[in-house]
């Protein structure tokens, strides 16, 4: 674990940086037209959680390193662990189900793709990993990690019974969340097995972050 504040600073300034370029891209400034369904993407409402984080973390940190504390990142530990996992969700599920639909040259050159979809999100889980104060989780953090991603789902889902595709309107942001081709059944199905692999995801992260503490148990049980 890195606790040397110089490295902290800079390597969340980088990070505040991109994510305030990745905020313009997702509002359609790259592309010269303002993109009003900007807000319907997890993509996006991710980011914004993580990078609005990223802010306080780095607030945090300059302030520390000015009263020349050193020691690890230790901003809201639990909130901390529940963005990565939000944004892990948007790493892993554009990458798996959703970039297949886009060119090489789309995925790589588009800048607000590549830093949204894939540096963003790996930078967040790095400083995470790397800089912050770990051995904090209780055993049911995993499941709290649902709720981010439950409420958009539960949110899009009520916004379609009001809205029509007839007018021009983006219904569905995702089309595994898309009812009229799925069917509730398909899209519950869907929702179920990525709930399950993030809890599984989520877990994994739980026993990265408690190491030290699963480590002594193991030791003391030989």
């Amino acid at each position: 674990m890195v606790k040397n504040k110089l490295a902290q600073v800079i390597y969340q300034v980088v990070f505040c940086t991109l994510s305030l370029i990745g905020i313009i891209s997702s509002l359609g400034y790259f592309d010269k037209e303002f993109n009003q369904d900007f807000f319907l993407y997890y993509t996006n409402l991710s980011n914004y959680i993580c990078m609005g984080f990223m802010f306080v973390a780095l607030f945090v940190t300059v302030r520390k390193a000015n009263k020349n504390e050193s020691g690890a990142v230790n901003v809201a530990p639990t909130f901390n662990f529940l963005c990565v996992i939000m944004i892990l969700v948007t790493f892993i599920v554009y990458n798996v189900l959703l970039a297949k639909e886009y060119s090489v040259a789309h995925y790589f050159l588009t800048i607000g793709n590549l830093l949204l979809h894939v540096i963003l999100p790996i930078m967040f889980i790095v400083h995470w990993a790397v800089f912050c104060e770990h051995g904090k989780l209780r055993w049911f953090h995993p499941l709290l990690c649902l709720i981010m991603p439950l409420i958009y789902v539960v949110v899009i889902l009520i916004r379609s019974l009001f809205v029509s595709s007839k007018n021009g309107v983006l219904v569905y942001p995702y089309f595994f969340l898309n009812v009229d081709k799925l069917g509730w059944g398909g899209v519950i199905a869907y929702i179920a097995v990525l709930l399950v692999i993030f809890v599984a995801i989520g877990y994994l992260f739980y026993c990265f972050d408690n190491w030290q503490t699963i480590r002594k148990k193991l030791r003391k049980q030989k």
